[in-house]
């Protein structure tokens, strides 16, 4: 046993194919990637501007259609209060005291002579209900 001690041990590395069967794979997955290197930094690039491009031109089309609906409101407002004045001036002409005397002459009216003072009975008090409201009618003295 000695002697086996003593001779060395001549063991096969695997750990070295291991090793190197994994390096061959990392350089092939290496190169491809670096194959899409330049445009992924070019697409990476063209996002960089696209984006403020693109929301500068999303802020402006808002705003352009906030303007327009700013002038239809400005312009229904006027309309409305064009109309308001229209109807304000209708409303004073029929109610003004020349036309309603003209209407109460064609329609024979005239002011009273004598003056009646109508007696207009108060209203009605209902008696005080006894009992729960829907059996109130049974229990009524």
């Amino acid at each position: 046993m000695i002697a086996l001690k003593a001779i060395p041990q001549i063991q096969p590395q695997p750990r070295v194919q291991v090793r190197a069967r994994e390096a061959a794979r990392r350089r092939g997955r290496r190169t491809r990637l670096q194959h899409y290197a330049m445009p992924a930094r070019i697409a990476l690039a063209f996002a960089v501007l696209l984006v403020p491009v693109m929301g500068y031109v999303l802020l402006m089309g808002n705003l352009t259609a906030l303007n327009y609906s700013l002038a239809q409101a400005t312009q229904t407002k006027s309309s409305l209060v064009e109309e308001t004045m229209r109807l304000d001036d209708r409303i004073a002409q029929l109610q003004s005291r020349e036309r309603l005397a003209d209407l109460a002459g064609r329609m024979n009216m005239r002011d009273p002579s004598r003056y009646a003072v109508v007696d207009v009975p108060g209203p009605l008090v209902a008696p005080p209900s006894n009992g729960i409201a829907f059996l109130g009618a049974f229990f009524r003295h």
